[in-house]
């Protein structure tokens, strides 16, 4: 007994001076195991610079901060130019437009906290559900391979730490933190001026309410019953966000844009990969099985207890994930807290007074010196981007008069609005939502198929010139093609010019 007594005291001690002492908790061990995992983070996001929609992304909110304007209607293109089109991801796109303004360093600067952000709310959101940090770094380690894939600099991954907040509050607000709600209405507001991904948020604190009206003790699974305060809680919570959603550039529109892209946008879904579903016979189809996989045995080793919500959540994701490629990103913030469960057995928890608090700080240094010291240099930046982008036939353009218009390669697009801006309007980019309602993403996609209509679609656009990868079919047939001839190649682009004429008159495309 007087064992016990002295631990309990001990406890309350160690507790008693951490409360005290709060600038010792910003160098903790949890403070730097989460240093840890943010600077790996930041490390690995090094390499992800190249997605295509980044750099569209960074002129539209270069273009808002310079204007002061929000765009309505295109003026990167000359296939919809002029029709109606919104920003969106405005908020989102403001922030990588300042960024993009420091250069492709700025760029990589601003990926490289965003990535460390998210994992970053991964632990404290494993931490916040399990109460184990060294169990929460452990299970985002495991984890930070399959989610450094969606390390890109676009507004989703501000859509992905918006989730994670989300997910942080409702786990608090379960834990009798009620004051937490009340961030939630803000957060939204924020959410979707930034990204479509709140949609998906909302649908996840409906069925957290909802998974609240049950109660029930089944089997590994319990629900336990919200009071009566609670739900009108979150009933109020809940009409306080939506009253906030059209308080946006476009008005309700903008709230509406994730209905619309899922009713009205099938050939973008269908077209674009992250928009496909899982394939066994790919990286993801194999991360998505050892998931699952991992998932199966958890249960079958140590059947661990978890709450309703969660298990609606994870199977609502796993299904998701399996439709479409980009929502496992979701499936691994469901799957967290039941890795962090299972590795708390072997774990054991933190101890305030085993911390080591010089070594802390000494540590957490080390990883900061580490991450500014091989912070790649602008060339060496370039020259990764090199492997992506074909920056030598760009640099071709600049210096030489090549006729338009100029149908480009999709993933091209975006960096050719990056690097001309208005100046050579593009054939197409990663903006598929106006394209598709144009009609140039099915033209794009029949030209690259070399469907019947090709010509037929060259003299409808009135191509003067076709920038292309060099081992496309698209250029195999024009270096066959009478009229066009091949004035630029290397082994990434090629670049042909018509000098034919078209018909003033188009025939029947039938």
């Amino acid at each position: 007994m007087a064992t016990s007594s002295g631990v309990i005291d001990e406890e309350s001690r160690t507790q008693e001076h951490n409360s005290s002492s709060p600038w010792k908790k910003l160098i903790s061990f949890p403070v730097f195991l989460g240093t840890l995992l943010a600077g790996v983070s930041a490390y690995q996001a090094r390499i992800h610079l190249a997605d295509p929609d980044t750099w569209w992304h960074a002129k539209v909110g270069q273009l808002i901060l310079a204007t002061h304007h929000f765009p309505r209607h295109d003026i990167y293109s000359f296939t919809v130019h002029g029709n109606p089109w919104m920003a969106y991801e405005w908020l989102g796109e403001v922030l990588i437009g300042w960024a993009g303004n420091f250069g492709v360093t700025g760029l990589l600067i601003l990926l490289s906290v965003l990535s460390a952000l998210l994992m970053t709310l991964m632990y404290v959101y494993g931490m916040v559900c399990t109460g184990n940090v060294k169990a929460s770094v452990a299970a985002c380690a495991i984890l930070l391979p399959l989610e450094a894939a969606f390390f890109t600099l676009r507004p989703q991954v501000l859509g992905y730490c918006f989730l994670l907040v989300l997910l942080i509050l409702m786990e608090l607000y379960s834990q009798g933190h009620e004051k937490v709600l009340w961030a939630i209405p803000p957060l939204f507001l924020i959410w979707v001026n930034t990204h479509g991904s709140f949609g998906l948020g909302l649908g996840i604190f409906g069925v957290y309410w909802l998974c609240g009206l049950f109660q029930f003790d089944w089997g590994n699974i319990e629900a336990r019953k919200w009071t009566p305060r609670q739900s009108r809680n979150l009933l109020l919570t809940t009409l306080a966000s939506l009253a906030l959603l059209p308080i946006t550039p476009y008005g309700t529109k903008l709230a509406a844009y994730p209905l619309e892209m899922a009713l009205f946008q099938p050939l973008n879904i269908k077209s674009i990969q992250e928009w496909q579903p899982v394939s066994f016979g790919t990286p993801w189809g194999k991360a998505f099985f050892l998931m699952l996989l991992g998932l199966f045995l958890i249960q079958l080793l140590w059947k661990p207890r978890f709450r309703f919500f969660e298990l609606v959540f994870l199977l609502a994701t796993i299904f998701a994930g399996a439709q479409h490629i980009r929502f496992i990103t979701v499936l691994v913030f469901a799957f967290l807290p039941w890795l962090t469960r299972v590795l708390g057995r072997w774990l054991t928890p933190y101890a305030p007074s085993k911390d080591q608090y010089v070594l802390n700080v000494v540590l957490m240094a080390l990883i900061v010196f580490g991450l500014i010291h091989y912070f790649p240099s602008r060339q060496r930046i370039e020259k990764r981007l090199g492997k992506t982008y074909p920056l030598a036939a760009i640099a071709y353009l600049k210096t030489h008069h090549v006729p338009e218009p100029m149908m480009n390669e999709y993933g091209w697009g975006g960096y050719l609005i990056w690097t001309f801006g208005t100046a050579h309007p593009v054939f197409i980019d990663g903006r598929a939502d106006i394209y598709e309602y144009g009609g140039v993403l099915k033209d794009y996609l029949d030209i690259n198929a070399l469907k019947a209509d090709t010509p037929f679609l060259f003299a409808k656009y009135h191509l003067r010139s076709v920038f292309t990868p060099s081992k496309s079919i698209l250029t195999t047939y024009l270096k066959a093609s009478p009229g066009w001839s091949l004035i630029y190649q290397d082994k990434m682009a090629a670049i042909f010019v018509f000098h034919g004429t078209y018909p003033k008159a188009l025939p029947n495309k039938s």
